[in-house]
């Protein structure tokens, strides 16, 4: 029979059981003290092994041998208690040390997965340690009944570990990362938000979150709009009536991708003639935005455009692409209508009077032409009149302390000279022709009749200088940023346009 006083009295009496105690305190005390100083508690652990490693090898336990037993079995368990804790410790400054050296530059996440993988087989090492020299059991039995276990649960996580591999796979081959723009097998496309070890989280373009496997991703095709540039390309087909040369056709295409300020200049647009037929000509328009994620919204643009100037420019859809009743009849190929009329007919302000009114006022407008690159207009100049874009595109600029930067862009059927006509206020802003240009003018004595016929057409322009205003495409008097609230905008354009109305009438 064990004395069991005599014994915990001897135990009591033992070095390492004192050191047992002490390293259990101190370790706890390290944990809270040092929770938010990484490198102090980090410091304390490798003082710690320093002194447990003397202390063991001072008392004849060496932790790298089977454990000898006494006849003690408290002092036996207090001795293979520190052996474990040694292990352990030594496990932990071993990966201390990797995560140290072991570093991928430019590549984090990979470098992350690396020390991941490696801290574990260190674990893994010192755990076969532990059961070899603390327990003292066979090594080799040990690692064929593991070896088996191993088998049973690969075919139980056959597909888990299908995605944990292949997750593997992508994270160090990097067909994508966080944040780029994919396809995968043409079904799923979106926005990559994360990657794990089991799975890839996308945000589809309807705002949803796909979580697609990594085995699914790794046997699929994958095509990246993000790489190796953000830069995406698009390709529009439009056939329009045949009665129109090709190459006319192909310049009016050119000026509505010039209107469209989401594509790019460089690499360049192409319009290409695909096929001519007896009823139309079909055109294929290739292009380019910064990312895929304005693809849907240039595309909407350009469509516009192309529609504003093909109804400027009197050309017509092909009757078997067009919508039922396209071309407009104010629009038709062949028509009776001059440009300025074809123009006056795209303008907001004017849909609410009749085409004879429209009439006469394209017959009161004084048309002129710019080439491309051409100044229209340049800052410091007071604009008394409105103008309307009849062809081509404009663009307005201004010099900003980070250089020039252009805030607005418009073709057929836009106005711009009512802020300078409403508030006496000189432009900020260049105004230059990207394309051949035709402007109509009219003066405010043109519109005066237009204003007492047709209060609406008021109405009209001062909303939409609010509009222009609140989207920030309009640089107006600095009465308005400081006194005028947003609300009141249209307001304070309704007021002004009353006071030139007045002043036309005195006249």
């Amino acid at each position: 029979m064990i004395d069991l006083p005599s014994a915990s009295m001897a135990v009591l009496r033992d070095p390492l059981f004192v050191t047992l105690c002490v390293f259990s305190l101190f370790g706890l005390l390290s944990h809270f003290l040092f929770r938010r100083q990484p490198l102090g508690r980090a410091l304390v652990r490798v003082i710690f092994l320093s002194v447990l490693t003397i202390v063991l090898l001072h008392a004849g336990v060496v932790p790298y041998q089977p454990l000898v037993l006494t006849e003690v079995p408290l002092e036996d368990v207090v001795h293979a208690a520190l052996k474990i804790a040694w292990w352990l410790w030594a496990a932990w400054f071993v990966i201390g040390v990797l995560r140290a050296f072991v570093v991928i530059e430019h590549r984090p996440r990979e470098g992350k997965l690396i020390q991941d993988l490696l801290a574990g087989l260190v674990y893994l090492a010192a755990f076969f340690a532990i059961i070899s020299y603390v327990f003292d059991l066979p090594i080799k039995g040990l690692l064929a009944t593991s070896g088996a276990i191993a088998i049973i649960l690969g075919l139980a996580l056959q597909s888990t570990l299908s995605d944990v591999f292949s997750g593997l796979v992508l994270n160090f081959s990097r067909p994508y990362r966080p944040g780029d723009w994919i396809s995968i097998d043409g079904t799923t496309e979106g926005r990559v938000i994360e990657m794990n070890w089991r799975a890839t989280h996308v945000l589809t373009a309807k705002r949803d979150l796909a979580i697609v496997p990594n085995s699914t991703i790794a046997k699929a095709k994958i095509v990246n709009s993000s790489s190796p540039t953000s830069i995406h390309g698009m390709t529009v087909t439009v056939q329009l009536d045949a009665a129109t040369p090709p190459a006319t056709c192909a310049e009016i295409l050119q000026q509505a991708i010039v209107n469209t300020r989401l594509i790019l200049a460089t690499p360049a647009p192409v319009v290409a003639v695909k096929s001519l037929s007896a009823d139309a000509t079909q055109f294929d328009i290739n292009f380019f935005v910064e990312e895929l994620a304005q693809a849907i919204r240039a595309q909407n643009e350009l469509f516009d455009a192309i529609a504003r100037h093909l109804a400027a420019a009197g050309i017509g859809l092909a009757s078997n692409q067009g919508p039922p009743g396209w071309p407009p009849p104010t629009a038709a190929p062949g028509g009776s209508k001059t440009p300025a009329e074809r123009a006056f007919d795209l303008v907001d302000l004017f849909t609410g009077l009749t085409a004879e009114e429209r009439k006469t006022l394209a017959a009161k407008a004084r048309h002129r032409h710019y080439d491309a690159g051409e100044v229209l207009i340049e800052p410091g100049i007071v604009l008394t009149s409105l103008f309307i874009i009849g062809a081509g595109a404009v663009s307005f600029t201004e010099i900003i302390s980070e250089g020039e930067i252009e805030f607005l862009r418009i073709g057929p059927g836009d106005h711009f000279g009512a802020i300078g006509m409403l508030t006496g206020h000189p432009t900020e802003a260049t105004l230059r022709a990207l394309a051949p240009v035709t402007t109509y003018e009219l003066s405010k004595e043109d519109l005066v009749p237009v204003l007492e016929a047709r209060p609406e057409v008021s109405h009209e322009l001062c909303r939409a200088l609010a509009r222009r205003q609140a989207a920030g495409q309009l640089i107006a008097s600095p009465e308005i940023d400081k006194s005028v609230p947003p609300s009141r905008v249209a307001a304070w354009f309704a007021d002004r346009l009353h006071r030139l109305f007045d002043l036309a009438q005195a006249e």
